[in-house]
């Protein structure tokens, strides 16, 4: 099996947020994408297999556990479909996942995708959560999966030093940590109960922070920047029940090359 390694959300200061692709005739067995995705250890691999003209299935896996939905994974997957003879002349790709449909398009050197909106609902500090990321919060956000939590400043947001198993025993999928500054607005992201700590640059999460932002500051179009350890920046946009997430992606050079794949036994040799 080979993959491809792309960092997207990377630039001259942020090194973004690195993703697989692994270009594939059909989906194999679901231990064998994991135990690929574990081998190959990066925050998220993204499994694609053509489907008709510029349209692909797509399934994302982390090293422990498949997910319904990776923003930064499908640009790296589209940025690398991108440069595949069959799409030549092609602007915009179709990847139909069992969680709906994902469009990716070319914005001069930016890949953007669109994704559902996520809007936040005001709540109190679930109980243990403000302990176990150490902070203090501005302002508290649910989502059907993710917590929101809004702290003074940028450098609140840099400070945080979460307790990862304490976060992990919440009931939510990740927790999100953001300030407005630095440039419209920061964040930081942790999902250490699928196995991911500190996603680097989470695009699912600015499906809620999008929103949030965008009426907080009075625009529909904003910059963002997550400040992971290797950090990311983003161009996000509110359209209403959608979000639209725009960055880089820069290919790593070479290809990645795992064992040969024993179906039968669904597992890598």
């Amino acid at each position: 099996m080979q993959f491809h390694t792309v960092d997207a959300f990377a630039d001259g200061r942020f090194a973004g947020n690195p993703a697989a692709v692994a270009p594939v005739p059909e989906f194999p067995p679901v231990p064998v994408m994991q135990e690929a995705a574990h081998r190959i250890g990066l925050p998220t691999t993204a499994f694609v297999v053509p489907r008709h003209t510029a349209e692909y299935g797509i399934r994302w896996f982390t090293p422990y556990a498949e997910i319904n939905l990776c923003g930064h994974a499908t640009i790296a997957s589209a940025r690398y479909l991108f440069t595949r003879p069959e799409n030549a002349g092609q602007d915009r790709l179709t990847f139909v996942s069992d969680n709906g449909i994902l469009h990716a398009e070319r914005e001069d050197d930016l890949v953007g995708i669109d994704l559902p909106a996520a809007p936040v609902t005001p709540a109190d500090p679930p109980p243990g959560l403000l302990a176990a990321l150490g902070v203090e919060a501005v302002a508290c956000h649910v989502s059907s999966d993710d917590v929101l939590v809004e702290v003074a400043s940028p450098e609140a947001v840099s400070a945080v030093r979460p307790d990862f198993g304490a976060l992990a025993r919440l009931p939510f999928r990740g927790h999100i940590v953001t300030a407005a500054g630095g440039a419209d607005f920061v964040s930081r992201t942790f999902f250490p109960s699928l196995g991911v700590d500190e996603d680097q640059v989470c695009v699912t999460a600015h499906a809620k922070l999008t929103p949030y932002w965008a009426a907080r500051l009075g625009r529909e179009r904003l910059t963002a920047l997550q400040l992971s350890e290797r950090g990311g920046r983003l161009l996000v946009e509110d359209a209403g029940d959608r979000v639209r997430v725009l960055g880089t992606a820069v290919p790593r050079p070479g290809t990645g090359e795992l064992e040969h794949i024993d179906e039968t036994r669904g597992a890598l040799r």
